[in-house]
């Protein structure tokens, strides 16, 4: 019996080590690692407590093989591991594993086998090559991978087979040359795909169709050049692309416009030069536009953001060349709340763009040039009764004129707005065209020509010839005999065109921008490569001389009430050969001004360039043309329109021509008849001794001004009259008035 009891004690005894034994082995944390519970999210977000095994960072060759079976995170990332074999096959809750940063080659040797519950797998920065078909087929619970920052070249067509549940994948920094869609067939509920940073050589059309769920879609950094306009198709819930450092010259808006409910768009660090008429034009759902860091970026023109409702915020900062916004650039955008334009080359930002955002809340214009003396610009926006919001309004300081530099545009709108002078001069972008252009004979050219003022500037080109075209006038040319056809057009935001570019077409562009504050120029030399040029394309037999004297240009230096100093410059020719052809000797220059109330004309100094007209009218138009000859025949002419400004009142009354000139001579005879009034009463207070009444006060009661202030000599004899009729008669031998005393006033 004792034996027996002892026996079934020795055995409970066994059977509780065991079981402590089993218990402890469960349990058993790897050494080195962390094991604990820690917050877990879901794709979706969802709050969840789960088993986490931390093993980062430990220079591990291999996986722990103690490992919990209840574990639910195994984190591995930073270690040396290369192969797993069946460390992982017990883990049959694992949720998340993150093997980030080892030193796998091959998906294989990763051993995903088993791993039904999986939902999270990270695999980013290992040295993985291929991605074969069906290596992850039994991840079927997998809603994230991330494979991105290998060395994967090659995809086979089924190598997401299985993935069915998969939402989010990162392809990125790898080395895939192109996209194929069979890849995304297995991927039907995708909804975020990061595959930039590969040296893709372009996109293709119906590249993500089979992706109908995709939310997001990330290409940047694959230097594309150009977006077909079918490569979105199928993309219809779509909300999120970005472009960021590409090598898009243009904005794809055909491509764009495939995707109807587009909400964000990243085109920054993008060569785009230009934002075109209608590149962001019926986007009804686009909420957010970033075009930052473009180093190309120099204008945004007319009409390029049209019909954008949902447009709430739009970033163009950091563009260090965007020196021109055109004032109807913008349009029907009621909705935009938030624009960031700091640290471009804005030195003023039309007022009308602020009008065609009613509901914006907040502006950011600092770290550029800006001109302050355009304040019939400035004051509406940021006036006092302006509730528009300057972010960092410190440091949006003025640029110039030079007596603000330093001052904040605040400051001086607050101080200085609705003085004198609230507008501005024109001023053309240093970036509208190079200095040198070449082009190849046959082909079109355009010369766009941007510049801002207040009030709004109007433009004409002088060409090589003299010619001077505005967007009234064409100059003409002679083809194949025919006399009359359009060779230069002025588009109407002051762009020159030459639709096709002939050898004789080489020389000096100048632009003319001007407004009634002056004017502002400038020039571009073009050289015509002649190529395949043909001696039967050049007009026949007809003979054309280059105009040796280039370009004449007349501009306004200074404007005032009343008159306006006038300079000019003769811009040299540059032919084709690159060489300036030398200048002939001016001989005379005239200068003729035109006006209905004035026209005369004026020989002038031929080397001084420079003419002041006088006596001008205020508030009004005059037409004045430079004629200059030369020893060789050779003549140029060229014309402005030039508006003296307001006066003041003071200048204003005087010189008006009608009717403040018939208020003068009426004043002029009233004067007259007064002095007349005064000395017959004075002659008939000297002959008749019985008038008891002095002419002094009468005028007294007639008029409430002391006359002893406006005309003391005649009071003090009046006075002397008074006090010699009260001493007794007056002898008529002397009653003469003195005369030998002289009177100035």
């Amino acid at each position: 019996m004792e034996r027996t009891a002892i026996s079934a004690s020795l055995l409970s005894v066994c059977l509780v080590l065991a079981v402590c034994r089993c218990s402890l082995a469960g349990s058993f944390c790897p050494a080195q690692c962390v094991c604990e519970t820690r917050p877990w999210y879901t794709p979706q977000s969802v709050y969840h407590q789960a088993k986490t095994v931390d093993c980062n960072e430990l220079h591990l060759s291999t996986i722990p093989r103690n490992i919990s079976a209840d574990t639910q995170v195994l984190l591995l990332q930073s270690n040396n591991i290369s192969v797993v074999t069946s460390e992982l096959r017990n883990l049959a809750n694992l949720t998340e594993l993150d093997l980030s940063q080892n030193h796998f080659t091959q998906i294989q040797d990763v051993g995903l086998g088993n791993l039904t519950q999986l939902v999270t797998l990270y695999l980013e920065e290992n040295q993985i090559k291929e991605l074969p078909d069906f290596c992850l087929k039994d991840l079927i619970s997998l809603e994230e991978l991330y494979i991105n920052h290998n060395q994967i070249s090659s995809i086979g067509p089924n190598a997401f087979s299985g993935l069915g549940n998969l939402l989010r994948l990162h392809l990125n920094s790898n080395k895939l040359v192109a996209i194929d869609s069979q890849w995304f067939e297995s991927l039907p509920n995708l909804e975020i795909l990061m595959i930039g940073e590969n040296p893709i050589l372009g996109l293709q059309d119906k590249n993500f169709h089979p992706l109908s769920k995709l939310h997001s879609l990330v290409l940047a950094g694959m230097r594309l050049r150009e977006i077909p306009a079918g490569a979105f198709q199928g993309l219809e819930y779509l909300e999120s692309l970005s472009f960021f450092d590409n090598k898009l010259t243009a904005v794809p808006k055909d491509a764009l416009h495939s995707l109807p409910n587009l909400k964000f768009l990243d085109l920054n660090k993008n060569p785009i030069v230009r934002v075109q008429e209608g590149d962001f034009q019926d986007f009804l759902h686009l909420e957010e536009l970033s075009m930052n860091n473009m180093e190309q970026l120099v204008a945004l023109e007319k009409g390029a953001f049209v019909n954008l409702p949902q447009m709430a915020k739009l970033e163009v900062y950091n563009n260090p060349h965007l020196s021109y916004i055109d004032r109807g650039a913008f349009r029907d955008m009621v909705g935009l709340r938030t624009l960031l334009a700091h640290n471009n080359d804005l030195t003023l930002l039309p007022h009308e763009v602020f009008t065609s955002f009613p509901n914006l809340d907040e502006v950011s214009l600092h770290s550029n040039p800006l001109r302050c003396d355009c304040l019939s610009n400035w004051g509406p926006v940021f006036g006092n009764q302006s509730s528009l919001k300057l972010l960092e309004s410190q440091l949006t300081m003025c640029a110039s004129p030079p007596h603000v530099i330093g001052h904040s545009l605040q400051e001086v709108v607050s101080t200085n707005w609705n003085m004198a002078s609230n507008t501005c001069l024109p001023l053309i972008s240093l970036h509208t065209f190079p200095p040198q252009l070449n082009v190849t004979a046959g082909q079109p050219l355009t010369l766009d020509c941007w510049a801002v003022a207040d009030p709004v500037p109007q433009f004409y080109w002088v060409t090589p010839t003299g010619d001077k075209v505005t967007s009234e006038t064409v100059s003409p040319v002679m083809n194949e005999g025919s006399v009359g056809t359009r060779k230069h057009r002025m588009q109407d935001q002051g762009a020159l065109e030459i639709l096709h570019v002939e050898p004789e077409d080489a020389g000096l562009y100048t632009c003319v921008a001007w407004n009634a504050e002056g004017a502002d120029t400038r020039s571009v030399s073009v050289y015509v490569d002649k190529g395949n040029w043909r001696d039967g394309q050049r007009r026949g037999g007809l003979k054309w001389g280059l105009n040796t004297t280039g370009a004449l240009v007349v501009l306004a230096k200074i404007i005032h009430a009343q008159s306006v100093v006038l300079e000019w410059k003769v811009y040299p020719s540059v032919p084709a050969s690159g060489r300036e052809l030398p200048q002939p000797k001016w001989l005379s220059a005239t200068i003729k001004i035109d006006n209905p109330q004035i026209s005369y004309t004026a020989k002038v100094p031929v080397d001084v360039q420079e003419y002041n007209l006088t006596h001008l009218l205020p508030s009004t138009e005059y037409r004045v043309c430079l004629t200059m000859s030369s020893t060789e025949h050779q003549t140029q002419h060229s014309c402005i329109n030039v508006t003296t400004k307001e006066a003041s009142f003071a200048v204003e009354m005087v010189a008006q021509p009608s009717n403040v000139a018939l208020a003068a001579v009426m004043g002029s005879m009233f004067a007259i008849c007064i002095m007349a009034l005064l000395v017959f009463y004075m002659g008939r207070r000297i002959k008749q001794k019985s008038c008891h009444h002095s002419l002094k006060k009468y005028m007294q009661h007639a008029t409430s001004i002391p006359l002893n202030e406006l005309y003391p000599p005649l009071i003090n004899l009046w006075e002397n009259e008074t006090e010699k009729e009260k001493e007794g008669p007056v002898d008529p031998q002397n009653s003469q008035i003195d005369t030998s005393k002289t009177y100035m006033w």
